[in-house]
């Protein structure tokens, strides 16, 4: 299920580009140095490729192009987000890259904004809340609406 408005509770912190975003920790199955990315043929361009994650087919998808961005380059600064996911009903689990990590941090319900009116921009519908945390916005990203289509490929490996 999508979530409708971020909610307070601890988020993990990491940068993509020039901005911070956050995931729920509860999502986060584990922080990867960067691994061997297999590219698939014919995968869309933010499907970076596939990492085998104990034992597991894993899509890596690359947020900054999802977002109409520049690619992360995948040297040694980089990282992948392991997060669990619901996809058609069940958990799936999907690599996110990420230009560095920060911490975890724990948001409170009165430093949530709720998403931004984006008008017809794509990443909108990606954007659960954003955080007032210190000087800075917090960009709160809803994994399951910005990354869904990157089971199908969780789900394909296992047929």
């Amino acid at each position: 299920m999508a979530i409708l408005h971020a909610e307070a509770g601890r988020y993990l912190s990491f940068i993509l580009g020039s901005e911070v975003y956050a995931v729920p920790v509860g999502k986060v199955e584990v922080v990867l140095e960067t691994p061997l990315v297999t590219r698939v043929p014919n995968a869309e361009p933010h499907l970076r490729g596939v990492i085998n994650y104990r034992g597991s087919v894993v899509p890596v998808i690359d947020p900054r192009l999802r977002f109409g961005g520049t690619p992360i380059p995948l040297d040694d600064t980089t990282s992948v987000i392991v997060l669990q996911m619901r996809y058609e009903g069940e958990e799936v689990v999907v690599g996110m890259l990420a230009d560095s990590v920060r911490e975890v941090v724990d948001v409170a319900a009165s430093d949530i904004e709720p998403a931004p009116k984006m008008g017809s921009l794509s990443a909108g519908k990606f954007v659960a809340g954003v955080a007032k945390l210190g000087g800075e916005f917090v960009v709160i990203l809803d994994v399951e609406a910005a990354f869904s289509q990157a089971a199908t490929v969780t789900e394909s490996a296992r047929a």
